[in-house]
């Protein structure tokens, strides 16, 4: 079975490396330090002349929660749309809210980041991880139509760690949302990961060079 690896990059160089040693798609971002925001324009515009990978955008305008104002959204959603004149194939976003001390996804916020996205797919980013519910609030997210990807450690620090969540989130979502693992994936544990969970997407740093 096919394995789709994603590299997350906030480099020319270390992406361009990936990609000649077999990442099929990247995470574009600035600032990996904070979790990934919102990448420079110049970056994607050089990945996309110069590689053949798919870019996916990180929407993040700032680093910290992942609870935003309303001016917060205005700023992301000008984002979105600065990013849609370049040649991608996707957003990557997120965003949760507290009610009585149980963290859940923002979907208010989600529909709207999302359907800014239209008509380009959208990957649901770790702010999942954050939830009490994981399963739960993965399942509302079915009720979007251009939300293809959930990409997670299934709650834990590792993938390997999440993998029983992996495994289970992969056969509640799909085929309609694809499952991407994440944490610490590496090439030198994707394919058990893959073993064990059935999935075919996997998300690193590091996933194609240790």
């Amino acid at each position: 079975m096919k394995r789709i690896l994603e590299v997350c990059i906030d480099d020319f160089e270390l992406a361009r490396l990936a990609y000649l040693k077999g990442a099929h798609q990247a995470e574009v971002c600035s600032a990996l330090d904070l979790d990934g925001l919102t990448p420079d324009m110049e970056l994607v515009h050089r990945l996309a002349k110069d590689t053949k990978m798919g870019l996916k955008i990180m929407i993040r305008n700032r680093g910290g929660s992942f609870e935003y104002s309303p001016a917060d959204i205005d700023k992301m959603i000008i984002q979105i749309n600065d990013f849609k004149a370049v040649h991608i194939d996707g957003f990557v976003i997120g965003a949760t809210k507290s009610v009585d001390g149980i963290t859940q996804l923002d979907m208010s916020t989600i529909i709207q980041l999302c359907k800014a996205c239209q008509p380009y797919p959208v990957t649901i980013h770790k702010a999942i991880d954050t939830c009490d519910d994981i399963i739960g609030e993965c399942q509302k997210l079915l009720t979007i139509s251009n939300i293809k990807f959930v990409l997670t450690s299934g709650g834990k620090a590792t993938a390997w760690e999440g993998r029983e969540m992996l495994s289970n989130l992969r056969k509640i979502l799909e085929p309609h949302i694809h499952v991407i693992g994440a944490g610490k994936v590496t090439s030198h544990n994707v394919e058990d990961l893959a073993t064990y969970t059935g999935m075919t997407y996997f998300h690193g740093k590091k996933i194609t060079t240790s």
